[in-house]
């Protein structure tokens, strides 16, 4: 809820393309949500076959009642292997990270190869497959290395040019 909530307010005017079409980017999205991250909980058994029913339909319903809002136009994977993920989750040191192993990245890490390079995820919602998906490789310490940071906007930049 709070995610669909984030993605129904109007972007910030600062969020143009050159054509003056607003822009939004977000971190995840309602559909990462479901694809990754409660699809995970379920297959770990952190929810069962009903409470996953229900956020389903709850799911569907929102995104049928607000579909045109929350559509995406393209995604960008910062993909990243999980060990690597791991030790830049404990160099932030976030209290409410402390306890994510390893083993929870892999399998997120295996939903969105499934979702974003495979395209092999089951969606309700078949245009999913054919969203464009921009991989950044973010093994690369891209945080310190000017040259890195260059060459991701510029891709980026291209494939907002390309939407």
């Amino acid at each position: 809820m709070s995610r669909l909530r984030t993605q129904l307010q109007p972007p910030p005017a600062r969020l143009l393309r050159s054509e003056g079409v607003p822009v939004q980017v977000y971190e995840r999205s309602v559909y990462s949500d479901r694809y990754i991250f409660a699809l995970n909980m379920f297959e770990l058994d952190c929810i069962n076959s009903t409470e996953w029913a229900v956020y389903q339909d709850w799911h569907s319903l929102l995104v049928e009642q607000f579909g045109h809002q929350v559509e995406l136009e393209g995604i960008i994977y910062l993909r990243a292997p999980p060990t690597t993920c791991l030790e830049r989750l404990h160099r932030r040191g976030r209290a409410e990270e402390k306890g994510v192993e390893l083993d929870y990245l892999e399998k997120l890490h295996v939903q969105h190869e499934k979702w974003l390079i495979e395209k092999s995820t089951e969606t309700h919602f078949e245009k999913l497959k054919q969203i464009p998906v921009l991989q950044l490789d973010a093994s690369v310490e891209f945080k310190s290395d000017p040259d890195v940071q260059e060459e991701f906007i510029t891709k980026i930049k291209n494939f907002f040019s390309a939407l």
